[in-house]
């Protein structure tokens, strides 16, 4: 490897994990830690290709074997490797899901992007190396493709399926755990088998002289499900900014925050601006905790048993939150504590 293909590698690696960077800031209303975010990433790379690894490749030798060498790698390549991988990156969800680290579809768009990413970063590393000792501009090819098509693909794979068990975190009945992250593992499959598909076809000329072509539609479909994500994501971010102004009004007419601020933090340009809030009060996380309560009085609606009274607690508890940050210190000192709590 050259220090131009070296260079080339570096490049691909930053842009992929800056990739993870502008998806992450994008959540704009209520960011997820980003240590776990980062854990996320580290998942995907060694979990995700560690554990696809050990599955996928002796069901493609098998593969190979009972259809012969083509048979094989089309087969590794177009069904056993989407669904395993797409299944070992998804064993994320679980820890996050007991962590209680996921309030919507968008954190789950979030943790899964970063999972896929995680996991084309080190598997595009594989790849690499497995072509270091070849012609160099067949190298960047490979980077370039990997970096701007495989890639993508692995994020909105596992962003689909994210999305599927963030919606169905706080809806009720227990089949939801069964449908939704179902609908998402086939999404996530099918957009991963696909892309592999069109590729591997190319690769190995199956298509003739319209293999060449169907590798351009494959670039072509990435893209487009590139701004498909991105207009879901803005979608779900709409939704977030009705749940956060609705019940923030309403909060504001039990007493619980100034009616100003109930138009101010669902908007990010505004809330960015100096001077609405006194000097003494903690932006950032005055910030979070009403918007984590316009969130939980959003989840108490459609939840039910358990789940809604620990949302009723959080609500009270963020409310709290909420009150205590808004008094004057100097009050504090005096000994006058916040007012009391409104009841709902």
């Amino acid at each position: 490897m050259n220090a131009i293909t070296a260079v080339a590698v570096l490049v691909s690696t930053a842009i992929i994990f800056a990739y993870c960077l502008v998806i992450w800031w994008l959540d704009r209303y209520e960011r997820e830690p980003f240590w776990l975010v980062l854990l996320a990433f580290a998942w995907g790379g060694l979990g995700g290709t560690s554990l696809g690894c050990l599955a996928s490749i002796p069901l493609a030798i098998a593969a190979a074997m009972v259809g012969g060498e083509v048979f094989g790698t089309v087969f590794g390549s177009v069904v056993v490797a989407p669904v395993v991988e797409e299944i070992t990156k998804g064993l994320v969800f679980p820890l996050l899901l007991l962590g209680r680290h996921m309030d919507n579809e968008t954190d789950g768009l979030i943790y899964g992007a970063a999972t896929g990413l995680g996991f084309a970063a080190v598997e595009n590393l594989l790849y690499y190396g497995a072509a270091a000792d070849g012609e160099p501009l067949a190298l960047l090819v490979i980077v370039f493709v990997r970096t701007f098509f495989s890639s993508l693909v692995h994020c909105i794979s596992s962003s689909l399926l994210g999305m599927c068990i963030g919606y169905a975190i706080h809806r009720d009945g227990s089949a939801r755990w069964i449908l939704w992250p179902a609908i998402g593992l086939v999404l996530a499959v099918v957009n991963h088998a696909v892309w592999n598909g069109l590729a591997t076809a190319g690769e190995f000329g199956l298509l003739g002289d319209f293999s060449a072509a169907f590798i351009l539609l494959g670039m072509l479909l990435v893209a487009a499900a590139s701004v498909l994500m991105f207009v879901l994501t803005q979608i779900s971010l709409g939704r977030e900014h009705a749940v956060i102004r609705a019940h923030l009004l309403r909060e504001a007419g039990l007493g619980i925050l100034p009616a100003a601020h109930a138009e101010i933090i669902p908007y990010w340009t505004r809330r960015s601006r100096k001077g609405w809030l006194p000097p003494h009060v903690p932006r950032d996380r005055y910030i979070r905790a009403a918007t984590l309560l316009a969130f939980r009085h959003h989840q108490r609606e459609i939840a039910r048993g358990e789940r809604a009274v620990r949302y009723a607690a959080d609500i009270e508890r963020y409310r709290g939150e909420v009150i205590a940050l808004l008094v004057p210190a100097a009050t504090v000192l005096a000994g006058r504590g916040p007012p009391p709590l409104p009841t709902s």
